[in-house]
């Protein structure tokens, strides 16, 4: 649909209009620490990880590098980076769409938390193929995605943003096809209102 289209493009220009707003009303409640304490279980201490939409880096990435680990921080919002920037300088911060995500180097973990779901059915698809790249054997993976098939809206600071989601069939597909062997999948996660996706490369929680 034309207007999904509209909205899909605008997501990168809504979130640098509003990134001191979104910054300032997103929860620094850890509703996530569970999810990222399995996500980081199976994990060296110290090990490097890559949080691809991170925002303002704050709860995600600050809890992360908390817990010992090097952080690189990507997003499409110049806005969001210096956010991060003035917050966590020791830290690597890239202005990067994760849809073009081109790093010379591979991660032990990739999480993508309330971000991979902007991208459409094809380059969620495209982006999937790129973090499995972008991962060394044994990594792990954490997405937040949708329950079912389809595009829906939300807003940000009260404009529309696009979502998308692939079948839950789908996703475990593509990551099994990928090499994935251990693919956890729970809809509608009652710890954080989420259906959210862990993997591993190669490896077992």
């Amino acid at each position: 649909m034309s207007g999904f289209n509209e909205i899909h493009e605008r997501t990168i220009a809504v979130y640098e209009a509003h990134a001191s707003g979104w910054d300032k009303h997103r929860t620094r409640f850890l509703r996530e620490k569970s999810w990222l304490n399995k996500f980081i279980q199976s994990l060296k201490p110290g090990v490097s990880l890559l949080d691809a939409g991170c925002g303002g880096g704050e709860p995600i990435s600050k809890y992360l590098i908390q817990q010992g680990y090097s952080v690189t921080g990507i997003d499409a919002s110049p806005a969001m980076i210096e956010i991060c920037k003035s917050r966590f300088s020791d830290e690597s911060w890239i202005v990067m769409d994760m849809r073009e995500l081109t790093l010379d180097r591979q991660f032990d973990g990739i999480v993508a938390w309330d971000s991979f779901f902007h991208l459409k059915p094809d380059e969620q698809r495209s982006a999937l193929q790129s973090f499995t790249e972008h991962l060394r054997p044994g990594g792990a993976l954490l997405l937040t995605v949708g329950h079912e098939p389809g595009e829906v809206l939300g807003t940000v600071e009260g404009e529309a943003v696009y979502h998308s989601s692939l079948s839950p069939q789908e996703y475990k597909h593509i990551l099994g096809s990928a090499g994935f062997q251990s693919i956890e999948l729970s809809l509608k996660d009652e710890t954080c209102d989420r259906t959210v996706l862990l993997a591993s490369l190669y490896g077992h929680f």
